[in-house]
Parts: C-alpha cells; structure tokens; sequence
C-alpha cells in the first residue's frame, strides 16, 4: 500500500521540488482608501525572503465584509492554498484560495472565514530581501491621495514595516526614501510627506535571535 502512494505521489513531489518558489504563503490584509492590499509575510532568508505588496479584490459582498473586518482589527492575515509566489509575482496566478484570519494565522489567530477566493489585482511592490542598511523604505503610490512607505529589511535586526502617507501634488516622488534612523517610522519622522498611520509592522521574525 505504502509503494502504491509513494508512486501516486511522486509525480506531484517531483514537479514542484523545480519550484523552489511553491509553499504555504501567508499574507497580512489592509485597507488604503477603498482599496485591499496584500502583503506577502517575509522571512530574511529562503523561500519567503521576498518583498510582495498586491491589491486583491473580491466579490463586492466579501470584499466589504473583508473591509470592515480590517478596519476593526489591529492585524488581519490570509492563509491562501500552497501556490508558486514566482508565478503570481508573473501574472499567471490570477486569484487565490484561502482562510481568512483575526490576527496572526501562525500565531493562535481567529479563523473567520474559510474557502475565500481573493482576485489578484495590480502589483504595487516586488523586491528581493538584500540584508543591506535598515532605515530606507520604498515608495510605493497606491491611488492619487496615498502611497505606502515600506521598509527595505536590511541586516539584522531589522524589520518589517508598511506606512501609510499622504503624497497627494507630490510630482516628483523617489523610489526610496532614506528615514535617517534604524527604527521603525512614525507620526514624528520628518520628511517631504504627511504620516497618515502605520498599517503593519513586524520584529519577531527579523530580531536576529
């Protein structure tokens, strides 16, 4: 019986140990204006050292339901399905499956709802994690009013970190931004744009330890 599986399974085994990019890809969920973002959950080295910010879309009804669950919650995360990240960050993923959690979906988080199918819309974001110097964040416009501010995960410690700012008449906006501090952003950092509110921000995984 055991040989039997292990030849129906082969197949499937084989295919995608050619994908070192297939795997469980957990995303945190926020809201810029009326639109979702996704952001892939980093790690500083592997499969997951990637930086991936989409908007995502679903059914007017889930996607409203989705909304208001993110404006009442501190972190919202979706598991999708085991799916190739290179193949999304292509375009040939279009939609994804998955658990909608409350709070972390690996760390005791709520699931709330199961089976969502999530539309994979415009790519706002897509770098390599390169432990270089914390303290820059690229800039990433997002509708007319907002841009996001998102931290490039340097050498650890570091961190991961997604701002929301107002860039609204900004006509010459940079790619990155130099915050002239190792720490994470905030109401009190001084520069060309207006600090709206911080949508996500992580240190556990990038402390080091």
């Amino acid at each position: 019986m055991f040989k039997w599986l292990l030849l129906f399974l082969s197949p499937y085994v084989v295919a995608h140990q050619n994908h070192t990019s297939f795997g469980v890809h957990g995303l945190v969920l926020m809201q810029v204006e009326h639109k979702m973002i996704a952001s892939h959950l980093p790690m500083p080295a592997g499969l997951h050292a990637r930086q991936l910010i989409f908007e995502v879309e679903g059914t007017v009804d889930e996607h409203e339901k989705a909304l208001k669950l993110i404006k009442s919650e501190s972190l919202v995360t979706f598991a999708p399905n085991p799916f190739e990240l290179d193949k999304l960050r292509t375009g040939d993923i279009a939609e994804l499956t998955g658990n909608l959690y409350r709070g972390h979906f690996e760390r005791g988080g709520i699931q709330v709802r199961k089976g969502l199918k999530l539309k994979v819309n415009k790519i706002l974001l897509d770098k390599p994690i390169v432990l270089a110097d914390n303290g820059y964040f690229y800039m990433s416009p997002v509708t007319a009013q907002s841009c996001l501010l998102v931290h490039k995960i340097g050498r650890l410690p570091s961190f991961d970190q997604i701002v929301q700012v107002s860039c609204r008449g900004q006509a010459n906006l940079t790619a990155t931004v130099d915050s002239g501090q190792n720490t994470p952003w905030h109401e009190a950092t001084s520069l060309q744009v207006r600090f709206i509110r911080s949508l996500y921000l992580e240190t556990q995984d990038f402390s080091g330890g």
